[in-house]
């Protein structure tokens, strides 16, 4: 009855859930793995007994404090960024300003769903442009997609998710000189790589950058993402932000972090050598019929046999498979562990013996 009241472009959807199950070792949601630093562990101690009424009051609506340390950490004004629930607000945000209905968004695939899901939930129109047969970008694709269908927006992930690629400094320059609506460069996993585009935010008015502390930080429990662009494109995306948006507590323990980086880029360094030693066993490994090289902090692996999932799961190890069809058919990805979660993972997949081959 309720579903006869439904958008009815909306009643084929279903709502996002993440996997619930007993495991030991978490290896599916490109999560940061290791503890938080003992300055960052006291201050949130400090900060929840402190006798203020952190708790009682609506929060800094404009997030004054962590945008002024983002600004002085990137180098820009504090103007020049924005701070919501996640890369997911501010995706859905940067949306809802932009896009009309039947207003077509340029999306990579495969990529991040949210640029696809909250492109249809506010009724825009979703025109994939496809990554290559290794997963790169293809930028005269890019370019002719935009002339086609003139789009509002147009997404690039980079470091990709899940593929794992990085698009070029030249590719995107060459993007943002041709082209006129805003160009956002989602770069939640650039810490592992180091490279960002968020010193041309000066030359290109239409230039987003997404960031996040979910991965490289490790508090996507608390959801803080954040824009940077030019002060009159986040004036523009401001309008859609609903207020009170992030939490004390949130602001609070970003904030700490910021403030011990040193010990933050060291746990990504670890996560980059972990990786390197996972990559080098999966490209061992015959029961892996592809290994893409990543710059984030997980491995896309084509698997020849989709039991090798079952075999993790039934080791209490969770991974993000795939399924059997699409641009990912028998494709997993592996977030990088601490050495311990790595070395079992390892030992697990030397155990495997596959029930058939495709």
């Amino acid at each position: 009855m309720i579903k006869d009241y439904m958008r009815k472009d909306l009643l084929d959807f279903k709502p996002y859930h993440a996997p619930l199950m007993n495991y030991d070792i978490k290896l599916d949601a490109n999560e940061n793995p290791y503890v938080h630093s003992p300055y960052v562990l006291e201050k949130i101690k400090s900060w929840l007994d402190d006798d203020k009424d952190h708790l009682t009051r609506y929060p800094d609506t404009d997030v004054h404090e962590l945008r002024q340390k983002l600004g002085a950490y990137h180098g820009i004004s504090e103007n020049e960024i924005i701070c919501t629930v996640g890369s997911d607000q501010l995706i859905e945000l940067i949306i809802k300003v932009f896009v009309e209905p039947g207003d077509g968004v340029l999306v990579p695939n495969p990529s991040f769903s949210m640029y696809g899901l909250s492109t249809l939930l506010n009724h825009g129109m979703v025109i994939n442009y496809e990554l290559n047969d290794a997963f790169d970008y293809d930028y005269d694709l890019i370019l002719k997609a935009y002339e086609v269908h003139k789009p509002k927006l147009i997404f690039i992930c980079t470091p990709n998710n899940p593929t794992g690629n990085k698009a070029s400094f030249e590719g995107m320059k060459r993007i943002l000189d041709h082209v006129e609506c805003p160009v956002i460069i989602d770069e939640a996993y650039e810490e592992f790589d180091g490279e960002s585009m968020v010193s041309y935010i000066s030359d290109y008015n239409n230039l987003i950058v997404l960031k996040t502390f979910s991965k490289a930080y490790g508090i996507a429990g608390l959801r803080i993402g954040y824009g940077i662009a030019s002060r009159e494109m986040i004036e523009v995306v401001n309008i859609a932000k609903p207020p009170y948006n992030l939490s004390a507590f949130s602001q609070a323990v970003a904030t700490f972090i910021l403030d011990d980086l040193d010990y933050y880029n060291d746990l990504i360094r670890r996560i980059n050598h972990e990786k390197e030693k996972l990559y080098q066993f999966f490209l061992s490994r015959d029961c892996f019929e592809s290994v893409y090289p990543s710059k984030a902090n997980f491995i896309l692996v084509k698997i020849k046999n989709t039991d090798l999932i079952d075999h993790l799961q039934s080791h209490s190890v969770l991974i993000r498979g795939y399924g059997v069809t699409g641009r990912l058919a028998y494709h997993m990805r592996v977030t990088i562990g601490t050495e311990d979660e790595n070395r079992r993972l390892m030992a697990l997949i030397k155990a495997y013996e596959p029930k058939e081959e495709l």
